[in-house]
């Protein structure tokens, strides 16, 4: 038994008293009191608390705050002013109150003896049972001491050991697959809630170093709810699955997931269930991500701990509008990437410091360049709201990946974007975007940039506009064939993207299948409506003497000079095509002083070989930094 100023705890009969009067309270939230106790002068963290209290069952963090108030109210504890119960912020609790450690075998015989026996009675002593319990009891201790020694000795060990291992020891990388959630049963549904949980899971999960996380782009391929969740971690080539359905109770949120192992042929790992309210959310993904990694026995370092614990924004709303933002983000049309713009900005609009959200923003912006958008009109603001995020957050790795980007393609300032690509790695190993190996391309790293790219698309292999800048790495280092294939992949995934069609037209007209390559650029240009294609089409047309057709596709361009940007590079294709060297020199000069030129196509674009020889052409890369 257990004694703190006038409070009595029976761990026996599971009763507690206050002044001698018994206090009523649930078995939960007594079993919670003695666990504290027994456990007093350490700091307890949530999680084993958890797992200790509540065993199989889960719950979210909240479960404990309420059943930790409850404990206070009834000890008469100020959480302000803690006697009993300290919280130690983010972490856990701590039971910080002197205890007497009671026998409750020699508290019943000592209270036996208490009344002196009369003259000529027989002096009291226990019944039978208190004697057997009262020689039984040091008996137990012994027993107890023994056992406790043990289990002192096997946790040292066992402490010891784990801190033996040598720090250069490699853990084990598990890849997961989170999928969007799905809605508990058929009827309407939020169709970005489950969207939001996936995302935020993915987010906190890939803290850890021990766990490859598909990325949002990838899994979107797999929101379809008749997907089976075996079949499509196979087509992720993924160890592990993490599957969800919810459903929406008035303020109510119930939502049952799973952790399915795909090489046990989708046995579960681990599954639970939740029921909390609407507002809990961000406890729910807490606790879910808490949970996968106990069930991945993965080592978390403190580092990586309090990354887990860390929040991207506590104002819910804010989130789901960075969720549909990132959702319309990673889709094809200029529609699309307005409304990315316009929800990634609505969340800043909630949350200021959401720093997330400025460098969404700031990709988001950059998108625009595909849909005749005048670098001048979105450069300024992409440049702005990445360098917000890192004034908020310089551990965003997406935020130093745009500005190496602007610096790279429209500041040309190569020693800078090498920096911040270094710098977005070094902060996320994993993060291999395809911008960094354009700029590993430029600068004469052939070899590394197609490392990138192959452990890229490891990462995100459903991406369509990752699978074709693969292809156009292919393409501009001269691997027709294998350019081929990568493009046919491309296709596969979206038979209508206009760029793959693009390339497929530019590998067919270099290994000379003409009225192919014709066939496919017509296919680009009627695709995006004019936005890509026009130049190489007309390029192709000159150089199979359809000079007319050429013209007219500078026409063309004019035109639509008048409503939209048009890139100088498309008008200088052109140009070289017709074999007019200073006009298509005019055109580069132009493209690069608006900061539409692309770095790779100038030093490597095969319909450029011609020029490359010219004095005028080496003395322009010399100017912009390319030799």
């Amino acid at each position: 038994m257990f004694e703190f100023d006038d409070i009595r705890v029976e761990p026996g009969t599971f009763k507690l008293f206050k002044s001698g009067a018994p206090i009523p309270l649930e078995p939960k939230t007594l079993l919670l009191l003695i666990f504290l106790i027994e456990n007093r002068d350490r700091l307890v963290e949530k999680s084993e608390i958890l797992d200790v209290v509540w065993k199989n069952i889960a719950v979210t963090e909240n479960a404990l705050t309420r059943e930790v108030a409850k404990l206070r109210r009834s000890l008469g504890d100020d959480p302000k002013a803690a006697r009993y119960i300290q919280t130690v912020h983010t972490r856990g609790y701590r039971f910080i109150a002197p205890v007497e450690v009671l026998d409750p075998v020699e508290d019943d015989i000592a209270g036996a003896r208490t009344s002196e026996p009369a003259a000529g009675e027989a002096t009291l002593l226990p019944p039978p049972g208190k004697r057997y319990r009262a020689w039984l009891a040091p008996l137990a201790l012994v027993v107890l001491g023994t056992l406790c020694v043990v289990l002192a000795a096997t946790l040292f060990f066992r402490r010891n050991t784990a801190a033996a291992k040598p720090i250069s020891a490699k853990p084990t990388v598990s890849t997961l697959a989170v999928l969007p959630f799905q809605p508990l049963r058929a009827g309407p549904a939020d169709p970005y809630l489950g969207l939001g949980m996936a995302d935020a899971l993915i987010t906190k999960l890939s803290n850890s170093v021990q766990l490859t996380i598909r990325p949002l782009s990838t899994v979107l391929h797999f929101v379809d709810p008749k997907q089976d969740s075996l079949s499509a971690g196979r087509a992720m080539n993924v160890d592990y699955v993490l599957e969800g359905k919810y459903q929406k109770l008035g303020d109510r949120l119930r939502v049952t997931v799973q952790l399915l192992c795909i090489a046990c042929n989708g046995a579960s790992r681990w599954a639970a269930s939740y029921d909390e309210t609407s507002n809990d959310m961000f406890h729910l993904q807490d606790s879910i991500s808490q949970r996968v990694v106990a069930a991945l026995t993965l080592e978390l370092s403190d580092d990586e701990s309090k990354r887990f614990q860390m929040r991207q924004t506590s104002n819910q709303d804010a989130y789901f509008a960075f969720v549909k933002g990132k959702y319309f983000s990673i889709r094809d049309t200029k529609e699309d990437a307005q409304k990315a713009i316009e929800f990634s900005e609505q969340a800043i609009r909630l949350d200021p410091r959401f720093a997330a959200a400025w460098a969404q923003v700031a990709d988001c912006y950059h998108r625009l360049e595909w849909y005749g958008v005048s670098p001048a009109d979105y450069i300024p603001k992409s440049k702005a709201a990445a360098r917000k995020a890192v004034q908020l957050d310089d551990t965003l790795a997406a935020a130093h990946s745009v500005l190496g980007l602007i610096a790279f393609q429209y500041d040309w300032d190569l020693d800078t974007a090498g920096r911040e690509y270094h710098r977005a790695l070094e902060l996320a190993p994993r993060y291999l975007h395809q911008w960094t190996a354009r700029y590993l391309l430029v600068t004469n790293q052939a070899a590394a940039a197609e490392d990138v790219y192959k452990r890229f698309l490891e990462e995100a292999p459903f991406s369509v506009a990752g699978n074709a800048n693969v292809a156009q790495f292919l393409y501009l280092t001269g691997q027709y064939d294998r350019a081929t294939e990568q493009v046919r992949k491309t296709l596969q995934l979206d038979s209508r993207y206009a760029p793959a069609h693009e390339l497929l037209g530019l590998i067919d007209e270099q290994q000379g299948r003409k009225d192919q390559a014709v066939q496919e650029l017509q296919t680009a240009v009627d695709l995006s409506h004019g936005y890509i294609g026009t130049g190489s089409l007309g390029h192709l047309y000159a150089a199979l003497d359809r000079k007319a057709d050429a013209k007219r596709l500078l026409q063309n361009l004019g035109e639509q000079a008048k409503q939209r940007y048009v890139a100088p590079f498309e008008i200088a294709l052109i140009h070289a095509g017709l074999g007019e060297t200073n006009r298509t020199l005019d055109d580069l000069e132009k493209g690069y002083q608006e900061r539409s030129l692309s770095a790779q196509s100038l030093c490597f674009d095969p319909r450029l070989n011609e020029l490359r020889a010219t004095p005028r052409f080496r003395d322009f890369l010399r100017r912009v930094g390319l030799r």
